[in-house]
């Protein structure tokens, strides 16, 4: 693990918040209630749940090059139809970034 992103308390803090409000919108998303009009359906509801799990591991044990991963990782949930997730996932990107 770098330690860089070790010492990063708030990078891995808000990368864990946004994983679990990525889960529950991915969720809602599957049950039916959609907050983005775009996205892939139940589909992208699935995906985006399984994109939230790795960055929840990411903020719990970062490696090297975190915040790009989280970047990725941020633009795939936005593209999937997660949005207040995804927005968060980016916001830790640039905090982690800027670090």
């Amino acid at each position: 693990m770098s330690e860089i992103q070790e010492t990063d308390l708030l990078m891995r803090l808000i990368a864990i918040a946004s994983g679990i409000i990525t889960i529950i919108e991915a969720v809602l998303k599957i049950m039916g209630v959609e907050i983005a009009v775009w996205g892939w359906g139940w589909i992208g509801g699935a995906i985006g749940f399984g994109l939230a799990i790795l960055v929840i591991l990411l903020g719990i044990r970062p490696i090297h090059y975190t915040p790009v991963f989280l970047g990725i990782l941020g633009v795939g949930i936005i593209f999937f139809g997660v949005l207040i997730g995804g927005i968060i996932v980016i916001l830790a990107t640039i905090y982690g970034a800027i670090t």
